[in-house]
């Protein structure tokens, strides 16, 4: 499952969308100054909420990893 995310360079995500492969899904356009990232979800984030992720996950542009958002304010 993949999720497609648009952040800032913080990696705070402020829109997204989830693919699950099955049907086709619309990519989110970024706005200046953000950025587009596609992220191929874990077990454990796949059983999450789209508002789950996006609230309790930011992006990790390094890596193109999500992150709790307490582990990314510590790096």
């Amino acid at each position: 499952m993949l999720l497609i995310a648009v952040h800032d360079h913080a990696g705070t995500i402020i829109g997204a969308v989830i693919d699950d492969g099955e049907y086709p899904t619309p990519t989110p356009v970024p706005p200046e100054d953000y950025r587009l990232a596609r992220i191929e979800l874990t077990d454990e984030q796949a059983r999450l909420g789209l508002f789950e992720l996006c609230t309790r996950m930011c992006v990790d542009a390094h890596t193109n990893t999500l992150a709790t958002i307490d582990n990314h304010a510590a790096s």
